[in-house]
């Protein structure tokens, strides 16, 4: 069984070291930003240069910049599938994830980020296995804390629970857990509530299709189509943080989808 959640080791010398070789050292927002905006083998500089700025910074801001972190290190994982960069983000991300832990342990975000980080680990490591030893061996952990993010704030990273947990129970089969139906109510209101994002318009259609729904399905997917590329920005105030790579990927499947759909 495959299971693909899309979706998102700092040490403090190396890190300020490699700011400094990245050009970076002056530590700006703007100057780490435009390194993500850059994507390639700048998403592993973004993330260096983001830690450097943390140090010294307020709770929020600090936050704020482990976020950053945690989304470029998704976008390597993402964008080089079976790739060393892959294997080196991944194990970069689960760092972060336990230096996050020791101050925001019981934040949303960490139950949250902590699940996409493990569970990157486990399909990475499960890669060419007939049984994904590995995922099922950390499911029910990954499982509980979507659920705990969910109860602290369902709002992390654009109903990043509702929506990760929504794809593991679409690709899940019954006889290990999967529930089509909940899949479905927690895809939707990732889709309603967040539709900046396009990743939420394509897996709420993808459990239409599943479930059987097929002129709904095809109602989203024209819907997000027809959408300009103004509506599904996140984060418009901020242009290096951009997400097109991601949004042109998903436009390229969903067309994909619809066709698929109109040969049935």
């Amino acid at each position: 069984m495959k299971m693909i959640f899309v979706v998102m080791i700092s040490f403090a010398m190396g890190i300020t070291a490699l700011a400094q070789n990245s050009g970076n050292s002056a530590g700006t927002l703007e100057s780490c930003d435009r390194l993500y905006s850059n994507r390639g083998e700048d998403l592993m500089k973004a993330v260096v240069c983001y830690q450097s700025l943390k140090f010294g910074s307020d709770p929020e801001t600090t936050q704020a910049l482990f976020e950053r972190s945690f989304i470029a290190l998704s976008a390597v994982i993402n964008d080089s599938p079976k790739t060393q960069a892959e294997i080196d983000a991944i194990a970069k991300g689960l760092g972060l994830v336990d230096e996050y832990s020791k101050t925001f342990s019981k934040t949303a975000d960490h139950h949250y980020w902590r699940s996409v980080f493990v569970s990157f680990d486990a399909i990475q490591r499960d890669r060419g296995s007939m049984l994904p030893r590995h995922l099922f061996a950390v499911l029910k952990s990954i499982q509980e804390d979507l659920r705990q993010a969910i109860s602290i704030d369902p709002k992390v990273h654009l109903y990043g629970p509702n929506r990760v947990l929504g794809i593991m129970h679409t690709q899940m089969p019954g006889i290990v857990g999967g529930d089509k139906v909940l899949a479905e109510k927690m895809l939707l209101e990732s889709y309603q509530k967040a539709p900046a994002l396009s990743i939420n318009h394509v897996a709420y259609g993808k459990i239409l299709m599943v479930n059987g729904k097929t002129t709904e399905a095809k109602a989203v997917f024209t819907r997000f189509l027809a959408l300009p590329d103004s509506a599904l920005d996140p984060y418009p105030g901020e242009p290096l943080r951009n997400l097109n790579p991601e949004l042109n990927r998903d436009r390229k499947a969903v067309k994909g989808l619809l066709d698929q759909l109109s040969g049935e």
